[in-house]
């Protein structure tokens, strides 16, 4: 894979451009699309600052110099913060007595499971995050909230800063994902009305993975009229034969049927579903190959343990992001069937159908609107397969159709998934219109001084 483009600015610039402070909750060692926007908008000139979140134990430093031009700093949080200058709708959040509660028990007894206490802490931990993120960006002009918990730094620098321009970045429906997607009912709408809508009223655009995400955020919200979509693509490459590693590692030869699912092993990715699809009988000739780490790994070893299975079950280890490429490349088809557990299941374009793609791997897809129109509405014909990811059968016939192929049709399909990631999904694509709305804020402050 590529390294990131160097942080240069452009040859006969008057004065340098304005400095960005992107937020990001997480530590900023493995969010591919925060590291790719921000490597972009340094190369356009920009003065890029990312604050994130050192988090506890780590070896991470507090600020490091990305290769990509663009400055990381994670802030150490504590549960007592400085409270002023901040907004005053998380002050009341926080100092909310059903949430000091809550919080006080997690702290003092981690193993305890009561319910909200993981939400409260997170609050917590989200609260003392924004205003010390927030007093570090105060020289920033362009504020960059990637989602909800991004947006609360962004919106307490605001009332210092009221005329910096803020660009909200929505990875995915945040209340629809991960622990918020069950919340209580309550929450959400307090985190959306009190948080979520100012932001995106105040901001200049809308950022997002997607169209449908836009479509989701515009029933919900007033959202900007400016809007653009950066899909969650890898760099673009051209590799010219199947890397060995993977075959390799499973002890496998060319001739081979691999079928590969890489990323998390948890819940609602279709894992389980998987494990009882590679039993059909038309897949007897296959191996399956589980590429990650995750909560369902002892899992994913017993089944692979089994003599029914006759060693055609593998479970591998993480590779490092700047390999995954070469690893999915000695696939022959990768798998991306996420359940339906939740609406922003339903609207997602995973990491690893462009992954796959990139990798010149077709895909077998969940039958949503957004995969479906990546996989089958190719201008050049589809690149894999989709199905019902909750019926192992479907799962199974979708593979064994892309399986059964003769070798000229399994070759144009795999040509067709490396023309598609040449021409249209890689970051490079991507990152022009990212650019270029940060340009058009460029332009609008030259135009007001």
């Amino acid at each position: 894979m590529p390294n990131p483009a160097p942080h240069t600015v452009p040859k006969g610039a008057s004065q340098p451009k304005r400095q960005v402070a992107m937020f990001v909750a997480n530590n900023m060692v493995s969010d591919r699309r925060v590291i790719r926007e921000a490597t972009t908008v340094a190369a356009a000139g920009f003065q890029v600052t990312v604050h994130a979140i050192l988090q506890r134990p780590t070896s991470l430093p507090e600020r490091e110099e990305h290769p990509g031009g663009f400055t990381i700093i994670r802030h150490r949080i504590s549960l007592l913060p400085p409270l002023l200058p901040i907004h005053p709708r998380l002050i009341a959040l926080l100092l909310h007595p059903f949430w000091c509660a809550f919080a006080l028990v997690a702290n003092l007894a981690r193993r305890v499971r009561l319910p909200l206490s993981g939400a409260a802490m997170l609050l917590v931990t989200w609260g003392s995050w924004a205003v010390l993120a927030s007093r570090s960006a105060r020289s920033a002009e362009i504020l960059h909230a990637h989602d909800l918990s991004g947006a609360l730094p962004a919106l307490v620098a605001l009332r210092t800063r009221p005329d910096a321009t803020l660009f909200y970045d929505s990875h995915e429906v945040f209340l629809e994902s991960g622990r918020w997607a069950k919340a209580p009912a309550f929450l959400r709408r307090l985190l959306a009305r009190w948080f979520e809508q100012p932001a995106l009223r105040r901001a200049a655009a809308l950022i997002a993975v997607n169209p449908q995400v836009i479509e989701e955020l515009a029933k919900r919200y007033e959202i900007p009229a400016q809007r653009v979509v950066t899909y969650n693509c890898p760099s673009a490459w051209s590799p010219e034969l199947r890397d060995t590693e993977l075959r390799s590692a499973i002890g496998v030869d060319a001739a081979a049927q691999v079928i590969l699912y890489h990323g998390g092993f948890s819940a609602h990715r279709g894992l389980e579903e998987l494990l009882v699809a590679i039993r059909d009988p038309r897949l007897a000739a296959a191996h399956l190959v589980f590429l990650g780490y995750g909560p369902l790994e002892g899992e994913l070893r017993r089944a692979a343990a089994e003599p029914s299975l006759a060693g055609r079950v593998h479970v591998l280890n993480a590779v490092a992001p700047e390999v995954l490429d070469r690893w999915i490349s000695g696939a022959d088809v990768g798998m991306c069937t996420i359940l339906p557990s939740t609406l922003n299941h339903r609207i997602s374009t995973p990491n690893k159908l462009f992954e796959s793609i990139a990798a010149g791997v077709p895909v077998v897809g969940s039958d949503f609107a957004p995969i479906r129109e990546i996989i089958l509405e190719n201008p050049d014909g589809p690149l894999g397969a989709v199905c019902d990811p909750t019926n192992p059968g479907e799962v199974a016939t979708a593979i064994s159709a892309i399986l059964s192929l003769d070798a000229s049709e399994r070759a144009a399909l795999r040509h067709r998934c490396l023309n598609a990631a040449a021409t249209r999904w890689n970051w490079e694509v991507q990152a022009e219109k990212l650019a270029a709305l940060y340009e058009v804020a460029e332009g609008s402050r030259a135009v007001t001084r």
